[in-house]
């Protein structure tokens, strides 16, 4: 699916998505006065950055809470046994905390329902220019001619200007198809440090992951220059990989199935399970849990991102792990038999 990118006016206020999130918040609580809703509506129709904001905004919180309020009806009583896992999640509970404060101000909703819509689509990238929900795959034709591709799960900002074009990973996953411009280098940025299109390179495809402690990027097609946040630096060519982290940059092992997942699948040579199950997170609304000794497992084979329950259940008919679902699939331990 290819998507245009809107762009705001210069001249957009730069308030103008404080201004939307105090708005949905209002509307959304019930307690909106006819004379308040009149003065949305002249808010909405002041500036066209209102407009987008509000676009931006709206939608995605009000569909995140609505799949989360269908799975209640579909399972009553399951939120709250997922709600309970997510909360005692070990990945960046202090965040998920000061995010569903947010959440439930926004969408009035309970705990449970409010974890379970993050499940959907991260709470944290709903501002994002561009992202990508749990299960989807976007491609976007960006504003110089390259396509950019996003995993599920995924989003990134976009920061271009007169002398330069730069991309920001805020989470997941993506590959650029760059357009060459010798006025403006090409760069995406993650937590971990960025990478730049060498000069001169035509044609040139890379691939982004982030990951909470390092960053993955591999040069699928022509050169690129890696900059670690120290400003460690170190060029690349097609076909090679490379580690950003804080210690800085080491190489991976080149791998061409990297990019597998724009097809839809999941590819793996004599890697450890754990790195499967990771892959296979963004594709689940549920918690997708794994033991260490399971994830240390080295595996071969190809599964199916986008059904999930059937990937997983390849991996308890082929390896000696244990896959258990609680909660109508909505919580599955992957653990050694």
């Amino acid at each position: 699916m290819d998507n245009a990118l809107p762009q705001a006016p210069a001249n957009a206020p730069g308030n103008a998505t404080d201004e939307a999130i105090d708005w949905l918040v209002l509307l959304r609580s019930g307690e909106a006065t006819a004379a308040e809703r009149s003065a949305f509506d002249d808010w909405l129709n002041l500036h066209p950055a209102h407009r987008l904001a509000w676009q931006r905004l709206a939608a995605p919180v009000d569909g995140a809470f609505a799949a989360a309020r269908a799975f209640n009806q579909r399972a009553p009583g399951h939120a709250d046994a997922l709600a309970q896992a997510l909360s005692s999640a070990r990945s960046s509970a202090l965040q998920r905390r000061r995010l569903l404060r947010g959440a439930l101000a926004v969408g009035g909703v309970g705990t449970a329902t409010a974890l379970v819509a993050q499940r959907f689509t991260p709470l944290q990238d709903m501002l994002a220019d561009l992202r990508t929900g749990t299960g989807e795959r976007r491609s976007f034709e960006l504003a110089d001619g390259s396509q950019l591709l996003l995993n599920a799960r995924s989003a990134v900002d976009l920061e271009y200007s007169a002398g330069s074009r730069s991309l920001r990973l805020r989470s997941g996953e993506c590959i650029a198809s760059v357009q060459p411009d010798a006025l403006r280098p090409f760069s995406v940025h993650c937590r971990h440090g960025h990478v730049q299109v060498a000069a001169g390179t035509q044609g040139a495809r890379l691939l982004l992951r982030q990951q909470d402690d390092r960053s993955l990027a591999v040069a699928l097609q022509g050169q690129l220059v890696l900059v670690s946040v120290g400003g460690a630096q170190q060029p690349l060519d097609t076909g090679q990989a490379a580690w950003l982290s804080p210690a800085g940059i080491t190489p991976a092992a080149a791998d061409a199935t990297a990019a597998s997942w724009q097809q839809g699948r999941l590819v793996v040579n004599d890697r450890p399970l754990g790195e499967v199950v990771a892959a296979l997170r963004p594709y689940r609304a549920g918690l997708l849990r794994i033991s260490d000794e399971a994830a240390r497992l080295r595996v071969h084979g190809i599964y199916p991102l986008d059904d999930s329950d059937r990937a997983l259940a390849i991996i308890g008919d082929t390896l000696p792990v244990a896959v258990h679902v609680h909660s109508a699939g909505w919580l599955v331990r992957v653990e050694r038999a």
